[in-house]
């Protein structure tokens, strides 16, 4: 029973992290958040009466270029366990699955 443990935590703390399976996670999660806030720009620019939702594409902006560095960070780092790259790529997906609902939910809002 011990040594099971051992062996997950092992496995848990491992920084060791194959290059194929680093390139292909960081274009994933590279491309969501592209995608995700290109479509709200795309949203924004397109459907009129969106202007009150300037605060909104102005803290999108900040928020890729921190998505995306964090993004960076993860690719070019070796010392992160594996736990704690998963729970940031997860943290990263469902932030992005969130924010896909919330350009869905828009609605134009002229008086």
């Amino acid at each position: 029973m011990n040594h099971e443990i051992q062996k997950i935590r092992e496995k848990a703390l491992a920084t060791d992290y194959p290059r194929w399976r680093n390139v292909a996670s960081t274009i994933f999660l590279g491309l969501m958040c592209l995608v995700m806030v290109g479509s709200f720009w795309y949203v924004f620019a397109s459907i009129e009466g969106l202007g009150c939702y300037k605060g909104f594409l102005y803290m999108s902006m900040i928020w890729i270029v921190v998505e995306l560095l964090v993004i960076a960070y993860m690719f070019t780092s070796s010392t992160i366990p594996k736990f704690a790259r998963t729970s940031i790529a997860l943290v990263i997906a469902f932030s992005n699955i969130w924010f896909g609902l919330f350009i869905f939910s828009l609605k134009p809002c002229v008086i």
